[in-house]
């Protein structure tokens, strides 16, 4: 995502100021929040924004789009268009490590039913097959918070569900129902009119999973009160829907999953956790049959981790590509429960028989650091251990010593001198006798 902004010249002091600008721009987007570059945390994000810049350049303005004035130096003409692009990954980090709101992508679309009436009194509602000016307003403010607007048609299907006089009365079930023919579960219906010569009037209803709410303020005109309108629902949404966390907290829970089948499944599985924000660790806990107890490592609690997965409609999709046939959400009884009638951790085999699995603290006893597996010998090792425990790919081993050979459920490896080592201390290992 580039930002622009105009300035009158190339010198130091416009440019930190349209950093500055930009960034905290960037930060609402980032948040979906208007208030975030505000908040005190954030503080210390904006002392020194320019370390968070990917990249910039100007590009000079063409003749007819010359104006008088610039946003940082009002009195001389712009001249030039500069162009900003942040670090995405590093401006998330950083809001995250100081527990400020971060809305992850994908975001949900939202449906807007917007109806205004004139100053002659004559009402018209905003569709998707008739173009209106006001549709580029409602892109315009989408696109600042990194959201997407849907626009009914409005036909005769949906005006026998929502007839005019429901929409401008702002009518939750009539909403609902005709949200739900488009697929939508985020919807805001909006009405504008006037109340006086400089005054207009804006009155919302927003539907989310979970809520109603109404809202309701004026404005100088019609623009404003429909930009004014829309801002506050979608920071209502970012309050449902952004992640928010005390980075000093943190805790272990299980995860659940049913459908897993071989290694290469496993890898990919935790590989798609560790994209979560809130997850820093994946361990493997546990496996019966086709079954797999995670153990995560968040920053954050459960119930804030239940609520992300759930609004995290991209991992579930990437789930399913890995076969995983159902998911039960960390942290709930269901999960405990499952896994506390397993005894012993287990592993899958090729016919789905469980294979015991020895626990770190068991696996890892007796390893002597000096013990040497060479390369030649592990890749023959690997392939006889990934046949008996029945994974589709070479699982990679750790060292040898006179208990066998022992290998590592994750294979996070590194090769020094022709010896492959344990690359951390808290893999879950299983021996080969």
């Amino acid at each position: 995502m580039s930002i622009v902004r105009k300035v009158v010249s190339q010198n130091q002091t416009e440019f930190k100021a349209a950093v500055q600008s930009a960034f905290r721009q960037y930060l609402v987007h980032m948040s979906g929040h208007g208030s975030t570059p505000d908040l005190p945390q954030v503080q210390s994000l904006l002392v020194k924004p320019e370390k968070y810049l990917l990249e910039f350049r100007y590009e000079p303005l063409a003749e007819e789009e010359l104006e008088i004035g610039s946003e940082f130096v009002q009195t001389k003409q712009a001249k030039w268009l500069l162009k900003l692009r942040f670090d995405y990954k590093a401006v998330e980090s950083a809001l995250f490590n100081v527990g400020a709101p971060i809305w992850q992508t994908p975001r949900p679309d939202l449906m807007v039913w917007l109806a205004y009436e004139s100053e002659d009194g004559l009402r018209q509602v905003i569709t998707s097959n008739e173009p209106d000016a006001l549709q580029s307003v409602l892109g315009g403010v989408a696109s600042t918070r990194g959201l997407v607007i849907k626009l009914p048609l409005y036909d005769d299907e949906d005006r026998e569900v929502l007839p005019e006089s429901a929409l401008w009365g702002l009518f939750e079930e009539e909403l609902k129902q005709v949200s739900q023919s488009y697929n939508e579960s985020n919807s805001i219906a909006l009405r504008v009119y006037p109340i006086s010569a400089s005054e207009w009037q804006y009155d919302t209803r927003l539907l989310m999973p979970d809520s109603s709410v109404t809202s309701s303020g004026v404005a100088a005109d019609k623009v404003s009160a429909i930009q004014a309108a829309l801002l506050d629902a979608m920071d209502k949404m970012a309050d449902r829907y952004a992640l928010q966390v005390d980075p000093t907290q943190s805790e272990t829970v299980l995860f659940r999953l049913s459908g897993v089948n071989t290694f290469d499944q496993l890898q990919g599985l935790m590989a798609e956790l560790n994209k979560v924000l809130m997850i820093k660790n994946v361990v493997p806990k546990a496996a019966r049959g086709n079954e797999i107890w995670l153990e995560l490592t968040i920053v954050g609690n459960k119930e804030l981790l239940q609520l992300t997965l759930a609004n995290f409609d991209q991992l579930a999709e990437e789930l399913e590509e890995h076969g995983v046939q159902e998911h039960i959400l960390p942290g709930t009884e269901e999960v405990e429960s499952g896994v506390s009638e397993l005894s012993d951790p287990l592993m899958m085999s090729q016919d789905n028989q469980p294979v015991d699995l020895e626990t770190e603290g068991e696996a890892d006893k007796g390893i002597d650091d000096s013990a040497g597996l060479f390369q030649g010998q592990a890749e023959r090792s690997s392939e006889s251990a990934a046949e008996m425990v029945g994974v589709s790919s070479p699982i990679e081993p750790v060292q040898a010593n006179e208990k066998g050979l022992h290998y590592r459920l994750v294979p996070k490896v590194q090769e020094s001198d022709n010896i492959l080592q344990t690359q951390e201390n808290n893999d879950v290992l299983f021996e080969i006798k």
